[in-house]
């Protein structure tokens, strides 16, 4: 339920602006994440392998929700703003590529084979 609740926000996370479905796709991996260290003994080496995936989806994600919440706080200081649209870009590269990468590995494919 879990993993399918993460792949279910995967096409509206991926457009740029989509802060929310961004934010609720950290939520999910952070679910994710933890159902995966407690059964982690249990699934064996996929479930490690996506343990690890749910966690650099939920910090690079954090990241970026981190990014959102202080533009709005400092939209009125240009200099500022721009630094963090520019960070804010660079993160959301860095959460397209990771998810590419885990994809093409076949992460989730293999994790939810094992379920």
């Amino acid at each position: 339920m879990r993993l399918e609740e993460l792949r279910g926000l995967v096409d509206a996370a991926l457009a740029p602006e989509a802060s929310k479905a961004q934010h609720d796709m950290r939520i999910a991996a952070k679910r994710l994440r933890y159902v995966l260290e407690i059964f982690e003994p249990c699934l064996g080496e996929e479930a490690k392998t996506a343990r690890r995936a749910a966690k650099s989806l939920q910090s690079v994600l954090g990241d970026l929700h981190d990014c959102d919440l202080m533009l709005t706080k400092v939209e009125q200081i240009d200099s500022v703003a721009a630094i963090l649209r520019r960070r804010r870009e660079r993160l959301f590269h860095d959460f397209v590529e990771l998810w590419q990468a885990e994809a093409s590995k076949g992460t989730g494919a293999a994790l939810g084979a094992s379920l």
